[in-house]
């Protein structure tokens, strides 16, 4: 314990010997003197570098997790509140979730059919869906299509979105088309207007402030989740927060 104490204090001295007091308080010699002796008591006690990282890992997690809680809190309206965003599940639920995806997402697939399900199975739970169109341009042209339907035919939107997200595999423009087809809606004569564009920026800078960088990603009032979640553990999550 003294040689963590010895440590950290010369690490204190050579930080400031380094910077604006070096100058006035330690010659280059002595600054030398101190770097010496941080390193040797480094290099006999390791075990300090593990305690320091694992104390810097805590406040980073800990800073990480005060900014997400900000971001939830000042973003609430648009995530879960948002008119202009489609959804599935009771409209008067007691917990909303947002989902953020992708169609040529394989792990978006996968928990597709299990968001419809816990829906499904669980009125208390409402799932806003958020187009994140990241993996090509064949994902932006289905999120395109996806909300121009949804602009025009609201309650057609969830068809769509189900026929697009079933298949396996990536989307061609041809797959996207005949996904579109199959649910009666022309591609042709879908508008992809500035408020269709406009909606998709506004996802894709909501997951840029949430830290999103892939998808499947769900967001809870108070937690963001990223990455493909389970029943089970998307089960539990759910009852702790009803």
């Amino acid at each position: 314990m003294r040689d963590m104490k010895k440590a950290l204090f010369l690490a204190g001295s050579m930080l400031l010997a380094s910077n604006s007091l070096s100058a006035a308080t330690l010659d280059n010699q002595q600054q030398q003197q101190v770097k010496d002796l941080v390193r040797e008591t480094l290099i006999k006690n390791p075990e300090i570098l593990i305690e320091a990282m694992t104390e810097y890992r805590k406040r980073e997690q800990l800073a990480q997790q005060n900014s997400e809680g900000q971001i939830l809190e000042n973003r609430k309206d648009l995530l879960f509140n948002d008119p202009e965003s489609p959804f599935i599940g009771n409209p008067k639920a007691k917990l909303t979730i947002v989902l953020f995806a992708d169609y040529n997402c394989g792990y978006c697939k996968r928990q597709d059919p299990i968001l419809q399900q816990l829906v499904k199975e669980n009125p208390d739970v409402k799932v806003v869906l958020k187009e994140l169109p990241i993996l090509g341009p064949e994902s932006l042209e289905a999120a395109n299509y996806a909300m121009a339907v949804f602009q025009q035919d609201k309650k057609k939107y969830i068809a769509v979105n189900n026929r697009l997200m079933s298949k396996p595999g990536r989307h061609s423009s041809a797959s996207i088309k005949a996904a579109l087809k199959a649910e009666g809606v022309n591609a042709d004569e879908l508008k992809i207007d500035d408020k269709v564009k406009q909606k998709i920026q506004e996802n894709m800078q909501l997951a840029q402030e949430l830290g999103i960088r892939g998808t499947p990603a769900l967001v809870f009032p108070d937690q963001v989740l990223k990455g493909y979640t389970q029943m089970g553990p998307l089960k539990e999550m759910i009852e702790k927060r009803l």
